[in-house]
């Protein structure tokens, strides 16, 4: 298999597609102005304790607190309102959904994953037992009382002084963690905050084959940060986002319906308690086949087409899928199966939950980031249009990549837009009339579609 990851840089946002095998499986999305902070250490006060749940709700300094569930804190110690505490952001917020936090904290090195409060010794199953032996063997002198390591595939042919340095540099983060939080008071934030450029790096997986990014200097920054600097290659020409599928990628996460091969369509809808899916037989109702065979076909191209838009969306929560119904109960062990197989190269764990009386799936997908219609998307019921955010960072792609006649341009949007570019995107607005080098007017058309902009040569 060979997986891509193509990087398109513009004004206030990275936007990334992952392609294994030509086929779009992940995006990326980096917005100055609203970046994750799942990984982000925090020097957290813990502020109402709720036992019946159980946890604790902490104050980050984030305007919003987190929820640090009770069987997260380190040893089993209570939580005691008012005390300060180190956590870890693991869950974005979205819409009335806090922050999740956990104490336990872990640390993420070249070979190994250390635990400093969970105790234990494991080594990937992806290793050849013989090597997998050796790694478990050297270990033992370098682990200390009450920690915990996992080693990673890539420690497969290590020896034992890389891997004790690559330890020794994770208990420095932790120590540096610890003296920043003793001469603090919460809350406060421990880590420092990652550009976009640093946070789509954090993201990228060793296994990826290729890097191919639009930019010239977050190219050459990409390359000092990667372990594997080579993997990294610039595509400045025009037409980036086509010729790499980001486009259609990001045209795909967003879309309410979608068609499917051979007739058919699914419809997805996501809600703050859960994800909808819908499955019809659309165009496929016309085939000339038994009903029984067709209404198959289409629910096990429904499946399959399910789990990778899971993916894509990095939906995360509970999912309720409305496959047309089968009498036969063989015919839904098919459709279970077409769905396993596609999700096993989801990195994110999905469980089955079973059928409902109503003939409805049910299943789990693991949340940890918001989703990609979460972030550009306006939240609530109805029809899901894009953001005045996410409309702003689409015009200034526009104006970046446009051909436009000489003099002064005038842009033409909606109040929301203008708003935005007037306002948290000024910064990004003034980069990209000076990366044209012209100016640019915004006049707010009353009655404008607030998914359109225009434009034009003034």
């Amino acid at each position: 298999m060979t997986r891509v990851l193509a990087i398109s840089v513009a004004p206030g946002e990275i936007r990334g597609v992952l392609n294994e095998d030509g086929q779009a499986v992940e995006l990326r999305l980096e917005r100055d102005a609203a970046a994750s902070l799942v990984g982000a250490s925090f020097f957290g006060r813990i502020g109402r304790v709720v036992p019946s749940l159980p946890g604790a709700f902490v104050e980050l300094g984030i305007g919003r607190p987190a929820f640090l569930p009770g069987e997260r804190l380190p040893g089993g110690g209570a939580l005691v309102e008012g005390a300060g505490l180190i956590v870890r952001v693991t869950k974005d917020g979205y819409a009335e959904k806090a922050p999740e936090v956990t104490a336990a904290l872990d640390f993420s090195g070249r070979f190994a994953l250390w635990t400093p409060f969970r105790p234990g010794i494991a080594v990937s199953r992806q290793i050849a037992p013989a090597e997998r032996a050796r790694l478990s063997a050297l270990l033992g002198p370098l682990v200390g009382a009450g920690e915990g390591v996992m080693l990673r595939n890539r420690a497969a042919g290590a020896e034992a002084e890389a891997i004790a340095a690559d330890l020794d540099q994770l208990r420095r983060e932790h120590a540096g963690l610890l003296a920043t939080a003793a001469s603090s008071t919460a809350p406060r934030r421990l880590d420092s905050v990652a550009d976009s450029i640093a946070r789509i790096a954090a993201g990228i997986d060793p296994a990826i084959d290729r890097i191919v990014i639009d930019d010239r200097s977050s190219l050459a920054r990409l390359r000092r940060i990667l372990e594997a600097p080579e993997r990294v290659e610039l595509d400045s020409a025009a037409g980036f986002v086509e010729r790499h599928g980001l486009a259609e990628a990001f045209d795909s996460a967003l879309a309410e319906r979608l068609p499917l091969a051979g007739g058919g369509e699914i419809a997805i809808e996501s809600t703050i308690a859960f994800t909808a899916v819908d499955v019809n037989l659309a165009a496929a109702s016309g085939r000339r086949s038994r009903a029984a065979d067709a209404i198959l076909a289409v629910n096990l191209a429904a499946a399959a087409a399910l789990a990778r838009q899971l993916r894509l969306r990095n939906v995360g929560g509970a999912v309720v899928v409305d496959f047309i119904s089968m009498a036969a109960r063989d015919h839904r062990r098919l459709v279970e199966a077409a769905f396993t197989r596609e999700a096993a190269s989801d990195p994110v764990p999905i469980a089955l939950q079973g059928w409902t009386r109503l003939g409805h799936l049910e299943l789990t997908r693991r949340r940890s980031a918001a989703s990609i219609t979460d972030r550009m998307l306006v939240s609530g019921g109805g029809r899901r249009q894009k953001t005045p955010t996410t409309v702003a960072l689409e015009l200034l792609r526009a104006l970046v990549a446009g051909v436009f006649l000489p003099g002064p341009l005038e842009i033409r949007v909606e109040r929301g837009v203008a708003a935005e570019l007037a306002g948290p995107l000024a910064p990004a607005f003034d980069a990209a009339s000076a990366g044209i080098g012209r100016k640019a007017a915004i006049v707010v058309e009353a009655g404008r579609d607030p998914e359109t902009f225009d434009i034009a040569s003034a």
